[in-house]
């Protein structure tokens, strides 16, 4: 079930109506199937239905730009235990940031320092990438997308105020560019070349590349041929949290995904020169809606968050959750298996690099058992402290070499890596002491 968006042709699944609140993806489901629309032989995430018309998409357009108008610009404030703590101004970047940069640029993706040899910075994938209610302290502010703290993508600020991928990069290259710098929705300028969208699924993928590729090409910024490209791909949640219990063959979910996400990397590998891809996999679910002492707005929330987890509606149960489980646990070594394929090894200018940084993710941190100071209002998204625990995870992994990567995140500026005169490249299956 798919949405295009007219302005920027992308593709949307049902899921993004849960996110105004009102509309449960059951009932948009259960509409499709008494109308008869769309093919039952066909799992929901697969085909069309009449959720694809232009009326629909409008209408769609309009909800969601008077959500982020009542929701107003949450992504600016600068109090609140969702926010990291700042680091102070006497406080030194902890690295040597000549070590990062090139005296020329470089034409092998093995020869790339983290420096002003990444010029563009791009991202895909769903409500995570987009930090959905990053800076939320109440129901209504999970409607805005506050892209510019968004993890591997935002770019609001500085370091010191928010620690993401791109704010790290900018202290080497204050020219980088693609990242999104303010809330935003998919068709405001300010998301860049952040092609996430909210409920996105796996086969939202090819087409989210084929976008993505048409933006940074039409970029006036951007030299095509010339400038290196950073690329970070983080898919699956809503396929394993809302849409798995409604395939007639849930185990079939990770051979389609590895489809899908082969046919985006085979897109990028040929028609985007000079990029380098950062395969990303979503956290447990279980670790995040299965979480102990959860507030009752959180539980209430999961429901239609996490339907195929929470609640009573898809007949939940210990057995049904550990079946999803072990299909999650599937659908990541997929996500490993693509990315570490020989088909993407040796390539000049291009490669991709499986970023394991999410897989032992836990929420037990800052001495306490539960720290919800990292997950958003609905205890289910990022807070801007976790989207900035996760950006210095994803950096870390950078600059690790396959085999010897973190496994999961730590508290800001703890262990945090840095490019070397004996290591000074980001690492791929190539140039790393270490085969994969």
């Amino acid at each position: 079930m798919i949405l295009r968006w007219p302005c920027n042709r992308f593709e949307f699944t049902g899921v993004t109506f849960l996110a105004l609140g009102t509309l449960s993806l059951t009932v948009v489901v259960a509409i499709v199937d008494a109308q008869g629309i769309g093919n039952r032989n066909v799992d929901i995430t697969d085909q069309k239905t009449f959720l694809d018309v232009g009326a629909m998409r409008a209408m769609f357009k309009f909800l969601r730009t008077l959500m982020y108008t009542l929701a107003g610009p949450t992504g600016v404030r600068t109090s609140g235990p969702f926010l990291q703590d700042p680091i102070p101004p006497e406080v030194p970047f902890p690295c040597d940031v000549s070590l990062g940069r090139s005296a020329r640029v470089p034409s092998s993706v093995h020869k790339l320092r983290p420096g002003s040899d990444i010029r563009v910075i791009a991202a895909m994938g769903d409500s995570l990438t987009a930090a959905s209610g990053a800076s939320a302290t109440q129901f209504t502010d999970l409607y805005q997308e506050n892209r510019g703290l968004a993890w591997s993508i935002g770019g609001q600020w500085d370091w010191r105020n928010v620690t993401t991928l791109p704010n790290i990069l900018k202290v080497f290259n204050p020219q980088l560019v693609g990242y999104s710098y303010g809330d935003s929705m998919p068709f405001h300028r300010e998301t860049q070349f952040n092609m996430a969208e909210i409920g996105a699924v796996s086969y939202d993928i090819p087409h989210m590349a084929r976008a993505m590729v048409e933006r940074i090409r039409r970029d006036r910024r951007v030299d095509w041929k010339r400038d290196w490209k950073m690329v970070t791909i983080a898919i699956g949640g809503n396929d394993i949290c809302t849409f798995v219990c409604m395939m007639q063959q849930p185990e079939r979910l990770p051979y389609k995904h590895r489809l899908r996400l082969l046919k985006t990397l085979r897109y990028l590998r040929d028609n985007m020169p000079r990029t380098f891809v950062n395969v990303v996999s979503v956290p447990s679910v279980r670790k995040v809606v299965m979480l102990e002492d959860k507030p009752f707005a959180c539980q209430s929330l999961h429901h239609g968050e996490c339907s195929c987890w929470v609640g009573k509606l898809y007949n939940q149960s210990d057995a049904s959750r550990e079946r999803w489980a072990r299909i999650q646990e599937q659908y990541i070594s997929v996500e490993r298996e693509v990315a570490e394929s020989a088909e993407f090894r040796g390539l000049d200018e291009f490669a991709v690099v499986y970023q394991p940084w999410s897989l032992n993710v836990t929420m037990k941190m800052n001495g306490k058992k539960v720290d919800f100071s990292l997950l958003s209002y609905d205890c289910f998204h990022m807070s801007q402290k976790g989207n900035a625990y996760a950006g210095t995870a994803l950096w870390n992994n950078l600059l690790e070499p396959p085999g010897k990567k973190s496994l999961t995140w730590r508290p800001l500026m703890k262990n945090f890596k840095c490019p070397t005169k004996e290591s000074p490249y980001l690492y791929t299956y190539d140039n790393s002491p270490v085969r994969s």
